[in-house]
């Protein structure tokens, strides 16, 4: 299965009616994420770029999530900083990506509220060449499939961790890693927006 752009971009158009219910504001840091997508003509699949997060961090360590952080006072927009950290994590320029739009706020259990921001990789990029991890704090770079990724018998519904302000939170299965927290709940939602299954609830926090 493949996504062509005029569907991911219904499915940007679908998935306005997601995101989690409003919250204080002043209570939670704004931070971005860059959803990246690849589509292969040739090969008829799409990819999604993800990442790992090193063990040693103090924050998200060891965690499967999308290229992304929290925004930085010369950051002009949310857009700039999911921007910016693509570039300083993974070493995709601006000019590698297509913005096609975003979707509604989410929350997170450790104190963020997330705009994620929706791109489409230019065809002239060859990734295996491009990308390059910030060693500091990235532990390895995925090309993944984003119909495995995307697919609803590798979503679960679990009990979120003790220290989390989350009561219940969702896990993907990929390969030999789980994706749970806020990447999970962004690939249910984007699963939902391709009309692949149910919306994820939008109160979990």
């Amino acid at each position: 299965m493949m996504f062509s752009l005029n569907q991911i971009k219904q499915c940007i158009e679908n998935c306005k009616i997601a995101g989690d219910v409003e919250r204080d504001s002043k209570e939670f840091m704004l931070a971005a994420v860059m959803i990246i997508f690849s589509i292969d003509q040739l090969q008829n699949k799409n990819q999604l770029i993800i990442i790992k997060k090193k063990n040693n961090l103090r924050k998200h360590s060891g965690q499967i999530a999308f290229p992304g952080g929290k925004k930085e006072s010369f950051d002009s927009n949310l857009k700039t900083t999911a921007l910016r950290e693509t570039y300083e994590e993974i070493n995709l320029k601006n000019s590698d990506l297509e913005i096609l739009g975003e979707l509604p706020f989410f929350y997170t259990g450790t104190g963020y509220k997330v705009k994620p921001i929706i791109s489409k990789l230019n065809n002239n990029v060859f990734l295996e060449e491009t990308l390059k991890p910030d060693l500091n704090e990235i532990e390895k770079i995925f090309i993944a499939d984003a119909e495995e990724l995307l697919s609803p018998i590798n979503h679960f519904r679990i009990k979120a961790p003790q220290n989390s302000l989350m009561n219940m939170t969702w896990k993907v299965k990929y390969k030999n890693e789980n994706i749970w927290g806020l990447t999970a709940r962004l690939l249910v939602t984007l699963s939902a927006g391709f009309n692949l299954r149910e919306y994820p609830p939008c109160n979990d926090i």
